[in-house]
């Protein structure tokens, strides 16, 4: 594997200094913490396979913090120092920021060619931030189509979803007056990871057939496939283990922990591989569906023996993605569990935190196993937040409001919090809550929160109310346990204008909401 590494050194107090961090791929935390405190490392490998790089993964040691592209050290004036690769079409930069007495050593390396890295000292991280990671995007070619409104079938119905079900929602939808854009199937059609055109008889009928329900009602059709798995009993599997990630021992490297197993990866270095994932594509476009969530985009770019042995993580991972935006064409692509820098370009829009779940937090798991990717309300909004400034590489997705009371354990002040969260974020919107479950404060509520909006801005970096940036110029969030001044916990509070700050934050309280 082709390596460069770069030094830096910084000489200064470490005890104030705070350090903002970039996770590895969609669900992977990313954090504005204390620079001398110890980043979280999950304790599965199986978690770290799903959620981090398994070559870079967060170090578990006090004082040394990992980020993927872009890292920042802020001093509590606002300065600092900022760290940012400038073109990633074909390599990783690994960035990690290690405390080391009074100074602080900095290195990048390069996981593939030598790139351009940007390092500078600025009086406010901030504007820096956004510039470099401006000139990042620009670079490679960002897309910034404009955001859509979504309504997906994966946070209500998971696997167990069914034609009927998505045609009843749509129906639903119109007849209500909700605002969608796309109606999106999710995973629960396929007969398996890999065998994406045989039917999974509990969904009813075939895919195929969808679009043209959806669009008789006036919504453009989306369909979630999981391009680069493999399961390992499916028919492509077995038609095809030459075209997998291999093992050491030249067979099929299984690995993760999803769908009642491990699974495969394609090996998207092989010529066949990318012409079965371009056929794949034009297939999916030819059934009348113009939106493609394409998930688990992280296998691509998984450690193992591949067809081209010089070919990088990043290239091979590239190689893939072009293959689908070869075959689906000018369709809206929304990449998810994906590694972020080598997306730039190439995907419309992309999840930019874990999953959001209908309760606010996943303790155990995330505090006593160490894993940040896990889904929930609360590791969504603190790692979106983190990554304000991504904006800048495609149109975010800070994933699903959840406006439902029944089935979901989210309190009013939480549901507020998500609905900051999409406030400030910007770019899509999206629901899963089953239209006929929503009374007229939850469809109230769920218009709220489909309303479009650009994205903010943080009025600062060294002031939190959480292990993230949660100080915008529309709200603040207050992602802990406790109250702060007038703030409730698990809560967000509304500013009466975007450049002023109000001497008593307002909560947003959702029993009282309305629509404008």
């Amino acid at each position: 594997m082709q390596t460069h590494t770069h030094h830096w050194t910084i000489t200064a107090d470490l005890s104030p200094l705070l350090v903002l961090t970039n996770g590895y791929q969609s669900w992977s935390e990313s954090e504005l913490r204390p620079l001398t405190d110890t980043p979280q490392r999950a304790t599965l490998q199986w978690m770290v396979d799903q959620g981090q790089d398994p070559l870079f993964p967060p170090s578990g040691e006090a004082g040394v913090w990992r980020s993927h592209g872009l890292i920042a050290v802020i001093r509590p004036d606002g300065g600092g120092w900022v760290g940012c690769a400038l073109d990633l079409s074909r390599a990783f930069a690994h960035w990690e920021a290690r405390a080391d007495g009074d100074h602080v050593q900095v290195t990048c390396t390069v996981e593939g060619p030598d790139v351009e890295l940007a390092w500078e000292e600025t009086a406010d991280v901030r504007e820096t931030v956004e510039d470099l990671a401006g000139r990042l995007g620009a670079a490679m070619g960002a897309l910034n189509p404009a955001p859509l409104r979504v309504w997906c079938s994966w946070y209500s119905y998971y696997l167990d979803v069914t034609f009927d079900v998505m045609v009843e929602n749509a129906r639903l939808a119109r007849e209500r007056g909700l605002p969608f854009d796309v109606f999106q199937l999710d995973d629960g059609f396929q007969a398996d990871l890999g065998d994406w055109t045989e039917p999974n008889p509990r969904f009813g009928r075939h895919a195929r057939e969808l679009p043209a329900e959806l669009q008789a009602l006036g919504f453009r059709a989306g369909l979630w496939i999981a391009p680069f798995l493999v399961g390992p009993r499916s028919k492509l599997f077995a038609a095809h283990p030459e075209w997998m990630l291999q093992g050491d021992d030249g067979t099929p490297l299984l690995f993760g922990s999803n769908w009642g197993g491990a699974y495969a990866t394609l090996d998207t270095t092989h010529p066949e591989v990318l012409t079965w994932l371009r056929d794949l594509a034009a297939t999916i476009r030819s059934w009348g569906y113009d939106y493609l969530k394409i998930d688990f985009l992280y296998g691509a770019a998984f450690p193992g023996h591949r067809h081209d042995p010089h070919a990088s993580r990043a290239e091979a991972y590239r190689r893939g993605l072009q293959a689908i935006r070869d075959g689906f064409g000018d369709g809206f692509i929304l990449g998810c569990g994906a590694p972020l820098t080598p997306s730039i370009g190439l995907v419309d829009a992309m999840r930019t935190g874990p999953d959001v779940a209908p309760f606010w937090d996943d303790e155990a798991r995330r505090v006593f196993i160490g894993d940040g990717a896990a889904p929930s309300a609360r590791s969504a909004i603190h790692t979106v937040l983190a990554r304000w400034y991504q904006h800048l590489w495609y149109q975010n997705d800070p994933d699903v409001m959840i406006a439902r009371r029944e089935r979901s354990l989210l309190s009013d002040q939480e549901r507020g919090a998500l609905l900051g969260l999409l406030d400030v974020a910007g770019g899509l919107r999206a629901s899963s809550d089953p239209i006929q479950m929503l009374d007229e404060q939850a469809l109230t509520l769920l218009r709220r929160s489909l309303e479009i909006t650009t994205p903010d801005r943080p009025v600062s970096l060294t002031t939190s109310h959480g292990p993230t940036v949660t100080h915008f110029t529309r709200g603040t969030f207050n992602l802990q346990n406790t109250p702060v001044g007038t703030l409730a916990s698990h809560s967000f509070s509304a500013y009466p204008s975007e450049s002023t700050l109000p001497s008593q934050p307002v909560e947003v309280d959702l029993r009282h909401v309305s629509h404008d």
